[in-house]
C-alpha cells in the first residue's frame, strides 16, 4: 500500500489475508489453521496466523486510536501491550460453561482466592521452579493496584522511587497516584544492547528514596536480566535500604535461546527478603480487563505491611478465565510464545531488507520491540514539527514531541499507529514501541505500509 491509498479498515484486514472476526469466538472456529503461506509457521493446534478483527470493541489498541487519530486514521493498532490472538480455548470454553448460570450473586472469595493460590503455585514450580509458600501469595486486582499498595507502604508522598529507564509508563501513572516522585536511571546501550548502570544507580539513591520498581523482562527494551544484573542491583537495594519491587509480568514471552530469571529464585536469601514479586495472567493470556493479578514474599514483615493497605475485590468471570489459564492454558501459551518469537525474526529480517530506516535489536523476552526511528525523525524534520505544533497546543494539554510526530506520521502516511517513545521517560528520544503480539500477515502488511511511507520522504 502507498502513501496515497487510504482504504477503509476492513479492505486492509482483508487484504493481510484476514476476516471480520470480531466476537465469533465459537468453539468450533477457535482452533482452525490458516492457510500456508511464505510468511507463516508450520501449523500447530492453535490458530495464531488468521487476522482476527478487534474494531468495534471498545478496544484501546484499535478504537481508542480512532478516536484519537480520526475515522479511517488507523487501520492496524501496534502500540498498546495487549495480543490480537483470540483467546486460548480453554478460557473461553469455561467462561462460556460459567455464563449459563445466570445468577450473578456473591462469590466466595476465600475458596476463589485458595483456588487461585494453588494454581499459581504449581504454574511458578512446573515451568521456573519457584516454590512460593501459599501464606506468602496475596491475590490482588492486578500488577498495578498491587504495585500502588507496596509503593503507599514504604514511599510517603513527596519521596522518590528509582526506575531504570526507558521505562514502562504506567510505573509513572502509578507513581503520580502515589504523589511519588520518579528517579530516573538510564540504561546504558552497550552493542546494540542495553545494560544496568549499576554505579549511576547507586549515586541516585537519596536519604528519599525507598523503592526501586524492578521490570523483569524489561519493558520497553526486552531485556532479561541475568542472575548477576539481579544479584548486584538486588544487593545495592538491600545495603541502601531501598525495598526491591519485581513487576514480571512479562515473563512468560522469552525469546529462543533467551532465559528469564524470578528475582525471588536467586541463591541469596537476604537480597531475596529485600523483595516483593508482582505477576499476573494478563500478559501471557490476554485477561487485561479481567483484572487479576498477584504478589509474593518470602519476607512475611514486608508483606504483611502491603497487606495492611492492600484489598482485592475480585470478580467471578475474572477468576474463572484466570484459573482455566493456568490450569489449562500451557500448551496454547507455549505455541503463541514461539510464534511471536518468529515475528521477533521476521521484524529482523524486514528491517535489514526493507525498512533500514528503522532499527532494532531482538528482544530478549516481552513481546514488544525497541524501535530506533532516530533517522525517521530527522528525515521529517520532527523537533521542528513539534515546536510548530506546540505553538497552537489547547492550554492544558501534554507538550508535543518529537517522537509524536513520528507516531503521527506513520498514522498519517501509513495508517500504523505505535507508541511514542517519549511516553516512556528518559532514554525514550528517537524511539518508539512496537508490539508484535498479533497475526504475521497483519504484521507483514503494517511494516510493508510503513516502509513505503519511509521510501516516500
Amino acid at each position: 500500500m502507498t502513501q496515497n491509498e487510504r482504504p477503509g479498515r476492513r479492505g486492509f484486514l482483508r487484504s493481510a489475508g484476514g476476516a471480520a472476526l470480531a466476537g465469533a469466538a465459537s468453539a468450533a472456529t477457535a482452533g482452525a489453521h490458516a492457510p500456508a503461506s511464505a510468511a507463516s509457521p508450520s501449523p500447530g493446534r492453535y490458530d495464531f496466523d488468521t487476522v482476527y478483527d478487534r474494531f468495534g470493541t471498545d478496544c484501546v489498541k484499535f478504537d481508542q486510536q480512532l478516536r484519537t487519530f480520526g475515522k479511517d486514521s488507523v487501520q492496524v493498532g501496534m502500540g498498546i501491550a495487549d495480543m490480537d490472538f483470540r483467546a486460548a480455548p480453554a478460557i473461553t470454553k469455561a467462561l462460556q460453561e460459567r455464563l449459563r448460570h445466570e445468577n450473578w450473586g456473591y462469590l466466595d472469595m476465600g475458596r476463589a482466592q485458595e483456588q487461585m493460590a494453588e494454581a499459581i503455585v504449581a504454574w511458578n514450580k512446573r515451568r521456573y521452579g519457584v516454590d512460593i509458600d501459599p501464606a506468602t501469595l496475596e491475590i490482588g486486582n492486578g500488577v498495578h493496584p498491587a504495585l500502588i499498595s507496596a509503593i503507599q507502604t514504604f514511599s510517603p508522598r513527596g519521596s522518590k522511587v528509582l526506575l531504570q529507564t526507558p521505562a514502562y509508563d504506567g510505573f509513572y501513572v502509578d507513581l503520580r497516584f502515589t504523589g511519588t516522585r520518579a528517579e530516573e536511571v538510564l540504561l546504558k546501550e552497550k552493542d546494540g544492547r542495553f545494560v544496568m548502570d549499576f554505579e549511576e544507580f547507586e549515586r541516585r539513591i537519596g536519604h528519599d528514596t525507598n523503592v526501586f520498581i524492578l521490570c523483569n523482562p524489561h519493558n520497553p527494551t526486552g531485556n532479561c536480566w541475568s542472575p548477576e544484573d539481579l544479584q548486584r542491583i538486588g544487593e545495592i537495594c538491600l545495603r541502601r535500604r531501598v525495598v526491591l519491587l519485581a513487576d514480571e509480568i512479562h515473563c512468560d514471552y522469552v525469546s529462543r535461546g533467551q532465559k528469564y530469571t524470578p528475582f525471588a529464585s536467586l541463591k541469596d536469601p537476604a537480597v531475596v527478603n529485600n523483595s516483593l514479586t508482582f505477576k499476573a495472567a494478563s500478559k501471557s493470556f490476554g485477561l487485561a480487563m479481567h483484572k487479576v493479578g498477584w504478589l509474593y514474599s518470602t519476607n512475611p514483615d514486608l508483606l504483611a505491611q502491603v497487606r495492611a493497605h492492600h484489598r482485592a475485590d475480585l470478580t467471578t468471570l475474572g477468576i474463572v478465565a484466570n484459573l482455566a489459564a493456568l490450569r489449562e492454558g500451557e500448551g496454547w501459551l507455549d505455541e503463541a510464545n514461539a510464534y511471536i518469537d518468529g515475528n521477533h525474526d521476521f521484524v529482523q529480517d524486514f528491517l535489514a531488507s526493507r525498512l533500514r530506516h528503522v532499527k532494532a535489536a531482538k528482544p530478549q523476552g516481552t513481546y514488544l520491540v525497541w524501535l530506533d526511528v532516530g533517522e525517521v525523525a530527522q528525515r521529517i524534520g520532527a523537533e521542528g514539527l513539534a515546536r510548530e505544533a506546540n505553538r497552537s497546543r489547547p492550554a492544558g494539554t501534554p507538550e508535543l514531541t518529537a517522537e509524536r510526530m513520528v507516531e503521527r506520521f506513520f498514522v498519517q502516511k501509513a495508517h500504523v499507529q505505535v507508541n511514542a517513545g517519549s511516553n516512556y521517560g528518559l532514554g525514550g528520544a528517537n524511539h518508539m514501541r512496537m508490539n508484535v503480539a498479533t497475526s504475521r500477515r497483519l504484521l507483514e502488511k503494517a511494516l510493508g505500509s510503513m516502509a513505503d511511507a519511509v521510501r516516500a520522504l
